[in-house]
Protein backbone atom coordinates (compact mmCIF):
# COMPACT_ATOMS: atom_id res chain seq x y z
CA UNK A 1 0.00 0.00 0.00
CA UNK A 2 2.61 2.63 0.71
CA UNK A 3 4.40 1.81 -2.59
CA UNK A 4 1.07 2.70 -4.43
CA UNK A 5 0.73 5.92 -2.42
CA UNK A 6 4.20 6.92 -3.03
CA UNK A 7 4.10 6.03 -6.88
CA UNK A 8 0.61 7.87 -7.17
CA UNK A 9 2.08 11.10 -7.37
CA UNK A 10 4.44 10.28 -10.27
CA UNK A 11 1.59 9.04 -11.88
CA UNK A 12 0.12 12.54 -11.80
CA UNK A 13 2.46 14.45 -13.12
CA UNK A 14 3.88 12.14 -15.51
CA UNK A 15 0.03 12.66 -17.23
CA UNK A 16 0.05 16.41 -16.96
CA UNK A 17 3.31 16.62 -18.71
CA UNK A 18 2.17 14.54 -21.21
CA UNK A 19 -1.07 16.75 -21.92
CA UNK A 20 1.09 19.72 -21.81
CA UNK A 21 3.46 18.24 -24.80
CA UNK A 22 0.08 17.18 -26.76
CA UNK A 23 -1.39 20.62 -26.15
CA UNK A 24 2.12 22.59 -27.06
CA UNK A 25 4.16 20.17 -29.87
CA UNK A 26 7.78 22.10 -30.42
CA UNK A 27 8.03 21.00 -33.48
CA UNK A 28 4.82 22.46 -35.11
CA UNK A 29 1.63 24.55 -33.79
CA UNK A 30 -1.40 25.71 -36.02
CA UNK A 31 -3.28 27.12 -33.07
CA UNK A 32 -0.41 29.47 -31.71
CA UNK A 33 0.27 33.18 -33.06
CA UNK A 34 2.14 35.78 -31.62
CA UNK A 35 1.35 39.59 -31.44
CA UNK A 36 3.90 42.53 -31.31
CA UNK A 37 3.01 45.69 -29.63
CA UNK A 38 4.78 49.24 -29.97
CA UNK A 39 3.68 52.75 -28.30
CA UNK A 40 4.03 54.28 -31.86
CA UNK A 41 3.66 53.78 -35.40
CA UNK A 42 6.21 56.10 -36.20
CA UNK A 43 9.65 56.03 -35.15
CA UNK A 44 11.67 59.47 -35.77
CA UNK A 45 15.49 58.78 -37.53
CA UNK A 46 17.73 58.15 -35.52
CA UNK A 47 15.53 57.38 -32.06
CA UNK A 48 14.72 54.30 -30.44
CA UNK A 49 11.29 52.71 -29.65
CA UNK A 50 10.53 49.26 -27.06
CA UNK A 51 8.21 47.20 -29.17
CA UNK A 52 7.08 43.97 -26.83
CA UNK A 53 5.74 40.71 -28.12
CA UNK A 54 3.72 37.71 -26.86
CA UNK A 55 2.61 34.50 -27.79
CA UNK A 56 -0.99 33.36 -27.22
CA UNK A 57 -2.99 30.31 -27.57
CA UNK A 58 -6.37 29.75 -29.38
CA UNK A 59 -8.32 27.81 -26.72
CA UNK A 60 -12.00 27.30 -28.77
CA UNK A 61 -13.17 31.05 -29.30
CA UNK A 62 -11.20 32.38 -26.59
CA UNK A 63 -7.29 33.34 -26.24
CA UNK A 64 -4.98 32.63 -23.41
CA UNK A 65 -1.17 33.93 -22.98
CA UNK A 66 1.46 31.78 -23.14
CA UNK A 67 4.55 32.59 -20.96
CA UNK A 68 8.46 32.23 -20.88
CA UNK A 69 8.37 31.89 -24.69
CA UNK A 70 11.64 32.74 -26.64
CA UNK A 71 11.58 35.34 -29.44
CA UNK A 72 13.42 36.17 -33.07
CA UNK A 73 12.84 39.44 -34.19
CA UNK A 74 13.84 41.06 -37.42
CA UNK A 75 13.79 43.70 -39.67
CA UNK A 76 12.08 43.82 -43.07
CA UNK A 77 14.44 46.26 -44.13
CA UNK A 78 17.93 47.48 -41.96
CA UNK A 79 18.65 50.40 -44.41
CA UNK A 80 15.14 51.36 -42.71
CA UNK A 81 15.39 50.78 -39.06
CA UNK A 82 17.32 48.16 -36.81
CA UNK A 83 15.65 45.70 -34.17
CA UNK A 84 17.74 44.75 -31.38
CA UNK A 85 16.40 41.72 -29.42
CA UNK A 86 16.11 42.28 -25.43
CA UNK A 87 14.60 40.48 -22.64
CA UNK A 88 11.28 39.13 -21.80
CA UNK A 89 9.80 39.79 -25.13
CA UNK A 90 10.69 43.34 -25.44
CA UNK A 91 13.47 44.21 -28.22
CA UNK A 92 14.26 47.62 -29.58
CA UNK A 93 13.67 49.33 -33.11
CA UNK A 94 15.85 52.20 -34.20
CA UNK A 95 14.83 54.06 -36.76
CA UNK A 96 17.87 54.63 -39.51
CA UNK A 97 16.16 56.57 -42.89
CA UNK A 98 13.04 57.50 -43.73
CA UNK A 99 10.42 54.95 -45.02
CA UNK A 100 8.40 52.03 -44.30
CA UNK A 101 9.06 48.71 -42.69
CA UNK A 102 7.93 45.45 -41.38
CA UNK A 103 9.32 44.27 -37.81
CA UNK A 104 8.53 40.75 -37.34
CA UNK A 105 8.46 38.68 -34.04
CA UNK A 106 8.43 34.58 -34.09
CA UNK A 107 8.08 32.34 -31.70
CA UNK A 108 10.97 30.32 -31.34
CA UNK A 109 9.67 27.17 -30.06
CA UNK A 110 6.25 26.98 -32.23
CA UNK A 111 7.32 26.37 -35.68
CA UNK A 112 4.16 26.75 -37.37
CA UNK A 113 2.83 29.72 -35.05
CA UNK A 114 2.11 33.11 -36.88
CA UNK A 115 4.46 35.42 -36.49
CA UNK A 116 3.77 38.85 -35.90
CA UNK A 117 4.56 41.80 -38.34
CA UNK A 118 4.22 45.39 -37.10
CA UNK A 119 4.58 47.95 -40.09
CA UNK A 120 6.19 50.80 -39.04
CA UNK A 121 7.52 54.41 -40.43
CA UNK A 122 10.86 56.00 -40.13
CA UNK A 123 10.04 59.60 -40.67
CA UNK A 124 12.11 62.84 -39.90
CA UNK A 125 10.48 64.92 -37.16
CA UNK A 126 8.38 67.26 -39.51
CA UNK A 127 7.29 65.29 -42.64
CA UNK A 128 4.01 66.58 -44.44
CA UNK A 129 2.20 63.66 -46.37
CA UNK A 130 -0.73 65.37 -47.87
CA UNK A 131 -2.15 68.87 -48.15
CA UNK A 132 -6.17 69.26 -48.80
CA UNK A 133 -7.56 70.99 -50.34
CA UNK A 134 -5.47 70.85 -53.22
CA UNK A 135 -7.16 73.56 -54.89
CA UNK A 136 -8.20 76.46 -52.14
CA UNK A 137 -9.88 80.65 -51.91
CA UNK A 138 -8.72 83.21 -49.70
CA UNK A 139 -10.55 82.51 -46.33
CA UNK A 140 -10.47 78.66 -46.82
CA UNK A 141 -9.03 75.85 -44.39
CA UNK A 142 -6.06 73.96 -45.62
CA UNK A 143 -5.17 71.01 -43.51
CA UNK A 144 -1.60 69.39 -43.00
CA UNK A 145 -1.51 65.71 -42.92
CA UNK A 146 1.76 63.87 -42.11
CA UNK A 147 4.19 63.45 -39.16
CA UNK A 148 5.20 66.13 -36.08
CA UNK A 149 3.26 68.43 -38.33
CA UNK A 150 1.12 69.58 -35.18
CA UNK A 151 4.25 70.98 -33.94
CA UNK A 152 4.52 73.11 -36.60
CA UNK A 153 4.35 77.03 -35.79
CA UNK A 154 4.56 78.34 -39.14
CA UNK A 155 3.53 77.60 -42.56
CA UNK A 156 3.70 79.65 -45.90
CA UNK A 157 1.69 80.23 -49.49
CA UNK A 158 4.08 82.27 -51.66
CA UNK A 159 5.77 84.05 -48.83
CA UNK A 160 2.50 84.90 -46.91
CA UNK A 161 2.49 83.35 -43.74
CA UNK A 162 -0.79 81.47 -43.41
CA UNK A 163 -3.30 82.05 -39.82
CA UNK A 164 -3.62 79.37 -37.60
CA UNK A 165 -6.98 78.31 -37.06
CA UNK A 166 -7.72 77.25 -33.02
CA UNK A 167 -7.26 74.19 -31.46
CA UNK A 168 -6.73 72.25 -34.26
CA UNK A 169 -3.29 70.40 -33.24
CA UNK A 170 -3.95 67.16 -33.45
CA UNK A 171 -1.85 63.86 -33.04
CA UNK A 172 -3.90 60.09 -33.49
CA UNK A 173 -2.69 57.05 -31.89
CA UNK A 174 -0.56 55.83 -34.95
CA UNK A 175 1.42 59.21 -34.27
CA UNK A 176 0.40 60.76 -37.42
CA UNK A 177 -0.74 64.29 -36.51
CA UNK A 178 -3.04 67.60 -38.21
CA UNK A 179 -3.03 71.17 -38.31
CA UNK A 180 -5.54 73.78 -40.20
CA UNK A 181 -4.81 77.09 -41.39
CA UNK A 182 -6.60 79.87 -43.10
CA UNK A 183 -5.64 80.84 -46.17
CA UNK A 184 -4.96 84.67 -46.22
CA UNK A 185 -4.50 87.52 -49.07
CA UNK A 186 -2.47 87.77 -51.24
CA UNK A 187 -0.88 84.23 -50.63
CA UNK A 188 -0.51 82.46 -54.39
CA UNK A 189 0.09 79.17 -55.71
CA UNK A 190 3.18 77.32 -54.63
CA UNK A 191 4.83 75.07 -52.48
CA UNK A 192 3.29 75.11 -48.65
CA UNK A 193 6.92 76.41 -46.46
CA UNK A 194 6.99 74.55 -43.10
CA UNK A 195 8.97 75.65 -40.08
CA UNK A 196 8.89 73.24 -36.70
CA UNK A 197 11.62 72.90 -33.85
CA UNK A 198 14.62 73.03 -35.81
CA UNK A 199 13.26 71.65 -38.67
CA UNK A 200 11.58 73.46 -42.14
CA UNK A 201 11.50 72.80 -45.92
CA UNK A 202 8.94 72.48 -48.61
CA UNK A 203 5.77 70.18 -48.97
CA UNK A 204 6.19 68.23 -52.45
CA UNK A 205 3.13 69.04 -53.79
CA UNK A 206 1.53 72.42 -54.67
CA UNK A 207 -1.42 74.03 -53.59
CA UNK A 208 -3.11 76.43 -55.96
CA UNK A 209 -4.61 79.34 -54.39
CA UNK A 210 -7.40 80.68 -56.21
CA UNK A 211 -8.15 85.17 -56.14
CA UNK A 212 -11.68 85.32 -54.57
CA UNK A 213 -12.63 84.46 -51.01
CA UNK A 214 -14.79 81.64 -49.93
CA UNK A 215 -17.99 83.21 -49.50
CA UNK A 216 -18.00 84.84 -52.83
CA UNK A 217 -20.25 85.54 -54.81
CA UNK A 218 -21.78 87.62 -52.14
CA UNK A 219 -21.80 91.02 -53.96
CA UNK A 220 -25.49 91.28 -54.92
CA UNK A 221 -26.69 88.31 -52.58
CA UNK A 222 -25.48 88.05 -49.27
CA UNK A 223 -23.91 85.10 -47.65
CA UNK A 224 -26.02 84.29 -45.00
CA UNK A 225 -25.11 83.23 -41.47
CA UNK A 226 -27.08 82.39 -38.27
CA UNK A 227 -25.53 83.21 -35.14
CA UNK A 228 -27.83 80.60 -33.21
CA UNK A 229 -26.09 77.42 -34.35
CA UNK A 230 -23.14 78.64 -31.88
CA UNK A 231 -19.66 78.80 -32.57
CA UNK A 232 -16.98 76.70 -33.76
CA UNK A 233 -15.21 76.53 -30.43
CA UNK A 234 -18.14 75.45 -27.77
CA UNK A 235 -15.98 74.51 -24.08
CA UNK A 236 -13.13 76.84 -24.41
CA UNK A 237 -11.98 80.59 -24.35
CA UNK A 238 -13.02 80.80 -27.59
CA UNK A 239 -16.14 80.29 -27.35
CA UNK A 240 -17.73 83.65 -27.56
CA UNK A 241 -17.17 83.69 -30.92
CA UNK A 242 -19.73 83.05 -33.09
CA UNK A 243 -18.91 83.47 -36.63
CA UNK A 244 -14.60 84.61 -37.58
CA UNK A 245 -12.56 84.53 -40.61
CA UNK A 246 -9.20 86.51 -40.65
CA UNK A 247 -8.36 86.14 -44.26
CA UNK A 248 -11.18 87.14 -46.17
CA UNK A 249 -10.29 89.37 -49.54
CA UNK A 250 -11.64 92.32 -51.33
CA UNK A 251 -11.06 91.09 -54.79
CA UNK A 252 -10.06 92.34 -57.81
CA UNK A 253 -12.89 95.28 -58.46
CA UNK A 254 -15.25 95.70 -61.48
CA UNK A 255 -13.01 97.07 -64.52
CA UNK A 256 -15.83 99.53 -65.54
CA UNK A 257 -16.85 100.52 -62.14
CA UNK A 258 -13.49 100.29 -60.05
CA UNK A 259 -15.87 99.09 -57.46
CA UNK A 260 -16.90 96.09 -55.62
CA UNK A 261 -18.81 94.74 -52.60
CA UNK A 262 -18.80 92.16 -49.93
CA UNK A 263 -22.09 91.57 -48.22
CA UNK A 264 -22.95 89.49 -44.66
CA UNK A 265 -26.86 88.66 -43.40
CA UNK A 266 -26.27 87.50 -39.73
CA UNK A 267 -29.64 86.38 -38.31
CA UNK A 268 -30.31 85.69 -34.51
CA UNK A 269 -33.65 84.80 -32.75
CA UNK A 270 -32.54 86.77 -29.71
CA UNK A 271 -32.72 90.07 -29.82
CA UNK A 272 -32.05 90.96 -26.56
CA UNK A 273 -28.44 89.10 -26.52
CA UNK A 274 -25.39 91.70 -26.33
CA UNK A 275 -22.87 91.18 -29.69
CA UNK A 276 -19.98 92.79 -30.73
CA UNK A 277 -18.83 92.70 -34.56
CA UNK A 278 -15.38 93.87 -35.97
CA UNK A 279 -14.40 94.22 -39.16
CA UNK A 280 -10.70 95.25 -40.10
CA UNK A 281 -9.56 96.45 -42.89
CA UNK A 282 -6.05 97.07 -43.04
CA UNK A 283 -6.52 100.12 -45.03
CA UNK A 284 -6.47 104.15 -43.84
CA UNK A 285 -8.92 106.58 -44.95
CA UNK A 286 -11.56 104.55 -45.53
CA UNK A 287 -13.71 108.25 -46.44
CA UNK A 288 -11.73 108.51 -49.16
CA UNK A 289 -12.67 107.62 -52.59
CA UNK A 290 -9.72 105.03 -52.76
CA UNK A 291 -10.46 103.12 -49.85
CA UNK A 292 -13.37 101.27 -48.13
CA UNK A 293 -16.42 102.17 -46.83
CA UNK A 294 -18.20 99.90 -44.36
CA UNK A 295 -21.94 99.85 -43.32
CA UNK A 296 -23.79 98.29 -40.38
CA UNK A 297 -27.48 97.85 -40.69
CA UNK A 298 -30.62 96.10 -39.70
CA UNK A 299 -32.58 96.44 -43.24
CA UNK A 300 -30.81 96.14 -46.60
CA UNK A 301 -32.11 94.63 -49.91
CA UNK A 302 -30.41 95.08 -53.41
CA UNK A 303 -32.76 95.64 -56.86
CA UNK A 304 -31.14 93.37 -59.20
CA UNK A 305 -32.96 95.15 -62.26
CA UNK A 306 -32.68 98.75 -60.30
CA UNK A 307 -30.57 101.75 -62.69
CA UNK A 308 -27.59 103.00 -61.65
CA UNK A 309 -24.27 101.71 -59.77
CA UNK A 310 -24.37 98.89 -57.51
CA UNK A 311 -24.41 101.21 -54.37
CA UNK A 312 -27.54 102.93 -55.52
CA UNK A 313 -29.11 99.79 -56.34
CA UNK A 314 -29.13 99.11 -52.34
CA UNK A 315 -32.29 99.97 -50.30
CA UNK A 316 -33.82 99.21 -46.80
CA UNK A 317 -36.14 100.61 -44.67
CA UNK A 318 -36.46 104.06 -45.70
CA UNK A 319 -36.01 105.55 -42.05
CA UNK A 320 -33.75 102.63 -41.19
CA UNK A 321 -30.13 104.03 -38.66
CA UNK A 322 -26.95 102.92 -39.61
CA UNK A 323 -23.46 102.92 -38.35
CA UNK A 324 -20.67 103.18 -41.21
CA UNK A 325 -17.27 104.29 -41.65
CA UNK A 326 -18.16 107.30 -43.87
CA UNK A 327 -21.55 108.45 -42.69
CA UNK A 328 -24.05 107.64 -40.55
CA UNK A 329 -27.83 107.68 -40.41
CA UNK A 330 -30.51 108.94 -38.08
CA UNK A 331 -34.30 108.59 -38.91
CA UNK A 332 -33.34 108.35 -42.44
CA UNK A 333 -31.32 111.88 -42.47
CA UNK A 334 -27.41 111.67 -42.77
CA UNK A 335 -25.08 112.43 -39.69
CA UNK A 336 -21.40 113.04 -41.18
CA UNK A 337 -19.61 114.39 -38.37
CA UNK A 338 -15.66 114.37 -39.27
CA UNK A 339 -14.17 112.08 -37.53
CA UNK A 340 -10.19 110.39 -38.66
CA UNK A 341 -9.44 108.14 -40.85
CA UNK A 342 -9.56 104.24 -39.49
CA UNK A 343 -8.37 100.93 -40.42
CA UNK A 344 -11.33 99.14 -38.68
CA UNK A 345 -15.10 99.59 -37.12
CA UNK A 346 -16.10 97.70 -33.72
CA UNK A 347 -19.89 98.08 -33.18
CA UNK A 348 -20.61 97.00 -29.92
CA UNK A 349 -23.98 96.75 -28.81
CA UNK A 350 -25.71 95.35 -25.67
CA UNK A 351 -29.38 94.76 -27.24
CA UNK A 352 -29.84 94.55 -31.22
CA UNK A 353 -32.10 96.69 -33.15
CA UNK A 354 -33.24 94.11 -34.97
CA UNK A 355 -33.22 90.11 -35.65
CA UNK A 356 -31.39 90.75 -39.36
CA UNK A 357 -28.05 92.64 -39.35
CA UNK A 358 -26.54 93.26 -42.30
CA UNK A 359 -22.80 94.35 -43.10
CA UNK A 360 -21.94 95.54 -46.59
CA UNK A 361 -18.45 96.88 -47.43
CA UNK A 362 -17.92 98.75 -50.58
CA UNK A 363 -14.20 98.92 -51.73
CA UNK A 364 -11.73 99.86 -54.41
CA UNK A 365 -8.71 98.50 -54.11
CA UNK A 366 -7.48 94.70 -53.52
CA UNK A 367 -6.55 93.74 -49.73
CA UNK A 368 -7.43 91.66 -46.71
CA UNK A 369 -9.92 91.88 -44.03
CA UNK A 370 -11.20 90.06 -41.17
CA UNK A 371 -15.13 90.03 -39.88
CA UNK A 372 -15.65 88.38 -36.51
CA UNK A 373 -19.14 88.24 -34.41
CA UNK A 374 -18.90 88.03 -30.67
CA UNK A 375 -21.45 87.02 -28.15
CA UNK A 376 -20.95 89.62 -25.33
CA UNK A 377 -20.28 92.96 -25.22
CA UNK A 378 -16.62 93.72 -25.55
CA UNK A 379 -14.76 97.14 -25.69
CA UNK A 380 -11.16 98.31 -26.74
CA UNK A 381 -10.19 99.04 -22.86
CA UNK A 382 -11.03 95.95 -20.67
CA UNK A 383 -11.23 98.81 -17.66
CA UNK A 384 -14.01 99.96 -19.55
CA UNK A 385 -17.77 98.60 -19.53
CA UNK A 386 -20.49 99.12 -20.91
CA UNK A 387 -21.68 102.51 -19.62
CA UNK A 388 -25.82 102.84 -17.68
CA UNK A 389 -26.89 104.77 -21.14
CA UNK A 390 -26.27 101.55 -23.30
CA UNK A 391 -27.66 100.72 -25.74
CA UNK A 392 -27.19 104.04 -27.38
CA UNK A 393 -24.98 103.35 -30.84
CA UNK A 394 -27.79 104.21 -32.78
CA UNK A 395 -30.18 106.83 -32.44
CA UNK A 396 -33.56 105.40 -32.21
CA UNK A 397 -32.44 103.82 -28.94
CA UNK A 398 -33.08 107.15 -26.83
CA UNK A 399 -36.90 107.69 -28.28
CA UNK A 400 -39.99 106.18 -26.49
CA UNK A 401 -41.17 103.12 -28.03
CA UNK A 402 -43.43 100.30 -26.46
CA UNK A 403 -42.05 98.60 -23.32
CA UNK A 404 -39.71 101.78 -23.28
CA UNK A 405 -41.25 104.79 -22.36
CA UNK A 406 -38.76 106.68 -21.16
CA UNK A 407 -34.95 105.08 -21.77
CA UNK A 408 -32.13 106.21 -19.81
CA UNK A 409 -30.51 108.28 -22.72
CA UNK A 410 -33.69 110.76 -22.62
CA UNK A 411 -32.58 113.56 -20.55
CA UNK A 412 -34.88 115.59 -19.03
CA UNK A 413 -33.59 119.60 -19.26
CA UNK A 414 -34.17 121.40 -15.92
CA UNK A 415 -32.77 123.94 -13.29
CA UNK A 416 -31.09 120.99 -11.78
CA UNK A 417 -28.32 119.92 -13.46
CA UNK A 418 -27.49 116.42 -15.17
CA UNK A 419 -24.22 114.68 -14.80
CA UNK A 420 -22.49 111.61 -15.21
CA UNK A 421 -19.76 109.71 -16.53
CA UNK A 422 -20.16 107.36 -19.82
CA UNK A 423 -17.89 105.94 -22.19
CA UNK A 424 -16.46 105.43 -25.53
CA UNK A 425 -16.55 102.15 -25.81
CA UNK A 426 -15.01 101.06 -28.91
CA UNK A 427 -12.56 103.53 -31.28
CA UNK A 428 -15.31 106.38 -33.35
CA UNK A 429 -18.21 105.31 -31.21
CA UNK A 430 -21.21 107.95 -31.26
CA UNK A 431 -23.19 107.72 -28.14
CA UNK A 432 -26.81 109.19 -28.66
CA UNK A 433 -29.20 110.82 -26.33
CA UNK A 434 -32.51 112.40 -26.68
CA UNK A 435 -32.66 115.56 -24.65
CA UNK A 436 -36.27 117.07 -23.65
CA UNK A 437 -36.02 120.65 -23.42
CA UNK A 438 -39.54 122.30 -21.52
CA UNK A 439 -41.42 125.55 -22.41
CA UNK A 440 -39.77 128.41 -20.86
CA UNK A 441 -38.85 132.35 -21.00
CA UNK A 442 -37.38 134.32 -23.54
CA UNK A 443 -33.80 134.50 -23.41
CA UNK A 444 -33.35 130.92 -21.35
CA UNK A 445 -30.90 128.65 -22.95
CA UNK A 446 -29.13 125.37 -21.88
CA UNK A 447 -25.74 124.44 -21.53
CA UNK A 448 -24.06 121.30 -22.68
CA UNK A 449 -20.77 120.59 -21.12
CA UNK A 450 -18.33 117.42 -21.96
CA UNK A 451 -14.75 116.74 -20.44
CA UNK A 452 -12.84 113.42 -20.94
CA UNK A 453 -11.84 111.40 -17.73
CA UNK A 454 -8.46 110.01 -18.60
CA UNK A 455 -7.37 106.65 -15.85
CA UNK A 456 -4.06 108.52 -15.57
CA UNK A 457 -4.07 112.20 -15.28
CA UNK A 458 -1.73 113.95 -18.11
CA UNK A 459 -2.08 110.67 -20.75
CA UNK A 460 -5.54 111.57 -22.80
CA UNK A 461 -5.14 111.34 -26.53
CA UNK A 462 -8.97 111.46 -26.73
CA UNK A 463 -10.86 113.77 -28.86
CA UNK A 464 -14.54 113.85 -28.36
CA UNK A 465 -16.85 116.67 -29.92
CA UNK A 466 -20.67 117.34 -28.91
CA UNK A 467 -23.48 117.88 -32.02
CA UNK A 468 -26.72 118.84 -31.12
CA UNK A 469 -29.49 118.00 -33.81
CA UNK A 470 -33.12 118.58 -34.43
CA UNK A 471 -35.58 115.60 -34.10
CA UNK A 472 -37.88 115.00 -36.83
CA UNK A 473 -41.56 115.69 -35.92
CA UNK A 474 -40.76 117.85 -33.07
CA UNK A 475 -37.96 120.78 -33.30
CA UNK A 476 -37.22 120.78 -37.12
CA UNK A 477 -38.63 118.59 -40.56
CA UNK A 478 -35.65 116.11 -40.16
CA UNK A 479 -32.19 115.78 -38.53
CA UNK A 480 -30.37 119.05 -38.74
CA UNK A 481 -27.43 120.58 -36.85
CA UNK A 482 -28.36 123.46 -34.37
CA UNK A 483 -24.81 123.85 -32.79
CA UNK A 484 -21.88 122.08 -31.83
CA UNK A 485 -18.48 122.14 -30.12
CA UNK A 486 -15.47 120.56 -31.27
CA UNK A 487 -12.15 121.82 -29.95
CA UNK A 488 -8.76 120.35 -29.84
CA UNK A 489 -9.06 117.86 -27.05
CA UNK A 490 -12.23 116.43 -24.91
CA UNK A 491 -13.43 119.30 -23.06
CA UNK A 492 -16.54 121.02 -24.85
CA UNK A 493 -18.67 123.95 -23.75
CA UNK A 494 -21.69 124.82 -25.74
CA UNK A 495 -24.49 126.97 -24.46
CA UNK A 496 -28.18 127.02 -27.18
CA UNK A 497 -31.24 129.06 -27.01
CA UNK A 498 -33.30 126.09 -28.00
CA UNK A 499 -37.12 126.18 -28.57
CA UNK A 500 -39.27 123.69 -26.29
CA UNK A 501 -38.96 119.84 -27.51
CA UNK A 502 -36.73 117.65 -28.13
CA UNK A 503 -33.08 116.99 -29.66
CA UNK A 504 -30.66 114.63 -30.32
CA UNK A 505 -27.37 115.27 -29.13
CA UNK A 506 -24.59 113.06 -30.49
CA UNK A 507 -21.18 112.57 -28.72
CA UNK A 508 -18.92 112.10 -31.42
CA UNK A 509 -15.43 110.41 -30.99
CA UNK A 510 -13.24 112.36 -33.61
CA UNK A 511 -9.79 110.62 -32.94
CA UNK A 512 -10.83 107.30 -32.40
CA UNK A 513 -9.56 106.74 -28.81
CA UNK A 514 -11.75 104.25 -26.47
CA UNK A 515 -12.25 106.54 -23.20
CA UNK A 516 -14.20 107.40 -20.19
CA UNK A 517 -16.11 111.43 -20.22
CA UNK A 518 -18.00 113.22 -17.99
CA UNK A 519 -20.96 115.33 -19.20
CA UNK A 520 -22.92 118.20 -17.66
CA UNK A 521 -26.44 119.41 -19.13
CA UNK A 522 -28.67 122.34 -17.36
CA UNK A 523 -31.44 124.78 -18.25
CA UNK A 524 -29.73 128.73 -17.81
CA UNK A 525 -32.14 131.23 -17.24
CA UNK A 526 -31.94 134.47 -18.40
CA UNK A 527 -31.37 136.31 -14.88
CA UNK A 528 -29.54 133.14 -13.67
CA UNK A 529 -26.66 133.99 -11.20
CA UNK A 530 -24.76 130.26 -11.74
CA UNK A 531 -24.16 129.77 -15.31
CA UNK A 532 -22.11 126.70 -15.50
CA UNK A 533 -22.59 122.97 -14.36
CA UNK A 534 -20.08 120.91 -12.25
CA UNK A 535 -18.57 117.97 -14.01
CA UNK A 536 -17.31 114.50 -12.78
CA UNK A 537 -13.58 115.78 -12.64
CA UNK A 538 -10.66 114.42 -13.23
CA UNK A 539 -9.80 116.41 -16.44
CA UNK A 540 -8.83 119.67 -17.89
CA UNK A 541 -11.62 122.70 -17.36
CA UNK A 542 -10.43 124.97 -20.04
CA UNK A 543 -11.47 124.04 -23.76
CA UNK A 544 -8.45 123.69 -25.98
CA UNK A 545 -8.58 125.38 -29.52
CA UNK A 546 -10.95 124.48 -32.69
CA UNK A 547 -9.29 121.53 -34.42
CA UNK A 548 -8.98 120.97 -38.43
CA UNK A 549 -11.69 119.52 -39.64
CA UNK A 550 -10.21 117.01 -42.13
CA UNK A 551 -9.64 117.43 -45.46
CA UNK A 552 -12.91 117.18 -47.34
CA UNK A 553 -15.40 115.75 -45.10
CA UNK A 554 -18.61 115.76 -45.38
CA UNK A 555 -21.18 118.21 -43.79
CA UNK A 556 -22.66 117.34 -40.67
CA UNK A 557 -26.33 117.01 -41.99
CA UNK A 558 -27.22 117.62 -45.13
CA UNK A 559 -30.54 118.77 -44.16
CA UNK A 560 -32.78 116.40 -45.95
CA UNK A 561 -33.39 112.31 -46.89
CA UNK A 562 -30.78 110.67 -49.40
CA UNK A 563 -30.02 106.90 -51.00
CA UNK A 564 -29.89 104.55 -48.18
CA UNK A 565 -26.08 104.45 -48.18
CA UNK A 566 -24.99 107.55 -49.95
CA UNK A 567 -23.96 108.48 -53.32
CA UNK A 568 -20.75 106.63 -54.59
CA UNK A 569 -17.59 108.19 -54.05
CA UNK A 570 -15.82 108.08 -56.96
CA UNK A 571 -12.16 108.09 -57.94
Amino acid sequence: MRGLDRATPFLTIAAALAAVTCAFPTDKSDKVFVTLLSPSHVVLRGQEVSVYAQAWRVVGTDTQAITNVDFAFSSGSGSVARVDKDCCGYATVTGVNSGNVDIIARAVSFESALAADLPLRVANPLEIDSVRPKTAHFGELLTVYGVGVDSMFLASLGDVNLIEYPFSRVRDSLGLGEIKFWVPPPAHSGQLFFLGAGVFGLDTATTNVLKDDVFEPNDTIPTNIDLDLGGPWPGTPFAPILFTNPALAFEPVDRNLGLGEDWFHFHTGDTTQALTFFITYPSFGDTSAAATRTFFLDSLSYFAGGPGDPVEKFFGRDSADLISSDFYRCKGFEFSPPQLARESTTVALKTLPSHDLHIVTFFSRVQRYALTVGQGYFTADPRIKADAYEENDLCHYTDSILGRPNPKSRIHVSNVQFTDTMNIDNPFEIDWYRIEVPAHGAGDSVLFRLQGRPFIAGQDSSDIDIFVETVPGSTGPGVFDVGSSVNSGSTENVVLDLPAGSYYLAVVDYAGVAMRYSMCIRAIPVLAVIRTCALIQPGPTVPGASKARPQGSSPVTRGARNSLLGPRRRP
